[in-house]
């Protein structure tokens, strides 16, 4: 029996009301027709990038920065954006008489930082916010890999919403570098956009609310929120489920999947998705998976071809109770955090609108028994042969659970755990299977306190406490880690009472 259990890790979501391209080409202005545009008029905010030094000793300019995308959110998380052309010149339309905050996406499809508009290198608190009322030019834009943000040369002190700050160290948001996912302390939260006051808008924020968990795992975040009469939401969910022999990484054994769902009602409006980027690290080597509970999509590409020669697309299901646009890829390459995917749904009548789904955290291991009654789990056994089950003599059974990990190599706050136990009977050739679901329990900590010991980086698991374990029986023995939406991951492990 397959168990198909998926992990958030990408739900950061924003829809795009209005696109236009990159200036010194035709400007292509966004048609949607089944999405409410903005009934203000509009004004246009422009610029250029370049790369750079911001310092005390002041902002120096090198040379231009092309493929960027300047991103232009307002107050309430609604995104305009444009690219930069090859002398790094962008132009948005803006709806007038809103406040933006300004981040940019590099050209490898990942978050780089915000663009801080007035403060100095002696600021402990810098202004990110704007509030244009006419066609603006930020004149040139100095972007500082070393300090992961950007500043105009020349303050826009008029149009700067003072009241729109982050907290800084030395002039640098707090949450530049490391996209938002360090907790800092002395923070309130507040409305907006950048809800924690780190310069690290909600969309690209990993840790959005500043409570020490990754957007997800406790709760959804506020940019989940879509903003379009015909997407209800855009998610992307990831598995790591694996056999407890494996020697794969964990870039190996993911199995992601992009989910586009349709308003009730509206499923007919779509006529295609497609990713219009894909972080670099995956976008060569990303190769398509298959499972029946996709849901039977049509023209769906073969299992193991690349993704890439598909275009990147996504295919809409068939026999789901709630079909929608669909991928399951492998990435095959470790992702990071802050790593954006541009997704474009395209409607009937020629409009299409754009949403943006950013990393909080990437898994590199995954919920997994490290030892049963104080012995460490060997590699060869507790697989899924008579043979090779792990093996215990007496009616107790204690269970010590790694943590999963993030991209750090750090214990993944905030994640609920718990265990699956059923008896199994081996087929003629010995091979052990996965117990049905009548024939199987799943324990859950916060069900059963009293059985499960946490640590730091690991559960323990008094196993005997909560099932009775027959001499000569084999039992399917796999722990989960779960999200509060109830996205799950594992390690299969078979043992046998002697």
């Amino acid at each position: 029996m397959t168990k198909d259990l998926f992990f958030i890790i990408l739900i950061s979501v924003l829809g795009i009301s209005l696109f236009v391209t990159s200036c010194g080409q035709q400007q292509e202005t966004l048609s949607i027709t089944t999405t409410t545009l903005p009934t203000s008029s509009t004004i246009n905010l422009s610029g250029s990038l370049s790369s750079g030094s911001i310092s005390s000793a002041g902002i120096k300019s090198y040379a231009a920065i092309s493929s960027y995308k300047v991103v232009a959110i307002d107050s309430n998380g609604q995104t305009y954006y444009a690219s930069t052309d090859s002398s790094g010149i962008f132009s948005i339309d803006l709806p007038e008489g809103a406040s933006y905050e300004v981040s940019l996406i590099d050209s490898d499809a990942k978050y780089f930082g915000p663009i801080v508009m007035v403060g100095d290198a002696s600021s402990s608190e810098v202004v990110i916010g704007i509030k244009p009322t006419e066609d603006t030019n930020l004149g040139n834009i100095v972007v500082d890999t070393s300090k992961s943000t950007a500043q105009p040369v020349t303050e826009p002190t008029s149009i700067a919403n003072l009241s729109d700050t982050a907290k800084a160290t030395n002039g640098i948001p707090l949450g530049a570098g490391n996209a938002g996912k360090q907790e800092n302390s002395g923070i309130a939260t507040r409305e907006g956009s950048d809800m924690d006051k780190d310069g690290i808008p909600n969309l690209f924020d990993a840790d959005e609310d500043n409570d020490g968990y990754r957007n997800g795992i406790i709760a959804t975040p506020s940019s989940a929120t879509v903003t379009s009469n015909t997407v209800e939401s855009v998610q992307i969910s990831s598995n790591i489920w694996a056999n407890h022999d494996t020697t794969d990484d964990a870039k190996d054994l993911i199995a992601m999947r992009l989910h586009v769902y349709p308003v009730s009602g509206h499923e007919s409006e779509i006529v295609s998705v497609e990713c219009l980027s894909v972080p670099a690290s995956i976008s060569d080597v990303a190769t398509v998976r298959w499972a029946d509970s996709l849901g039977s999509p049509t023209n769906y590409p073969a299992e193991y071809s690349l993704w890439k020669d598909a275009g990147h697309q996504l295919y809409k299901t068939t026999t789901l109770s709630n079909n929608h646009w669909i991928i399951s890829i492998c990435p095959h390459a470790i992702m990071n955090v802050g790593d954006t995917f541009t997704l474009r749904v395209h409607f009937t009548g020629g409009g299409y609108q754009d949403f943006f789904l950013t990393t909080s955290y990437v898994l590199t291991d995954w919920a997994k028994i490290s030892s049963y009654n104080d012995t460490a789990l060997a590699s060869n056994e507790g697989l899924k042969t008579t043979s090779e089950a792990a093996t215990f003599s007496t009616s107790t059974l204690e269970v010590v659970i790694s943590k999963v990990l993030d991209e750090d190599g750090n214990v993944l706050a905030g994640l609920s755990y718990s265990i699956i136990c059923g008896s199994v009977e081996a087929g003629g050739s010995g091979t052990l299977p996965v117990p049905a679901d009548d024939n199987s329990n799943e324990f859950r900590a916060s069900a059963y306190p009293s059985a499960f010991t946490d640590s730091i980086s690991s559960v323990t698991v008094t196993l005997h406490d909560l099932v009775t374990f027959e001499t000569g029986v084999y039992y399917y023995i796999t722990p989960v880690a779960e999200s509060s939406d109830g996205q799950r991951n594992g390690e299969e492990t078979w043992f046998k009472r002697e």
